[in-house]
């Protein structure tokens, strides 16, 4: 946790680290009461974003960068596009999910484990597969009396 902590650009109230973490950096941002279990893994140059009450599964991968196979100037590619990611409040990914370049998770986001999401994901969904597909929403009204209670984990 304190490793994570010094590298990090910023780091809300209690960062839970139970194992190992590679790739961080000052582009990544944590918010408050967030946990982050072993073999998690940020790769690319670019920004990442997560927000409060987050809770992640053993073997997450976030990646922030593609290569840049169209408009470089070698074959197969070249040089990189960063993409940040962003992963709102309250948004839970299962084990070994992998979370693509230039993805929004919405807030209260449920991804089921071995899912890897390529493209936003809308608030209060729950989405699983490859690439990751809606499968529902969660109870929007139960959640929300939950998150006016403070009831949170």
């Amino acid at each position: 946790t304190f490793y994570t902590i010094r590298r990090c650009g910023r780091v809300g109230k209690r960062l839970t680290v139970n194992g190992k973490v590679t790739g961080i950096n000052r582009l990544i941002s944590f918010g408050d009461y967030c946990n982050l279990n072993p073999n998690a893994h940020f790769l690319g140059g670019g920004a990442i974003k997560i927000g409060d009450y987050f809770h992640t599964g053993e073997n997450l991968t976030i990646i922030t960068q593609n290569h840049d196979y169209d408009q470089g100037d070698a074959i197969p590619y070249s040089g990189y596009i960063k993409e940040p990611v962003e992963i709102k409040n309250f948004v839970w990914l299962g084990h070994n999910v992998t979370i693509m370049p230039g993805v929004t998770v919405g807030e209260g986001v449920i991804v089921a484990a071995g899912s890897i999401v390529t493209k936003d994901v809308p608030d209060f969904a729950i989405v699983g597969g490859i690439p990751a597909k809606l499968i529902r929403y969660r109870d929007i009204e139960h959640f929300n009396k939950l998150k006016s209670e403070g009831r949170f984990h």
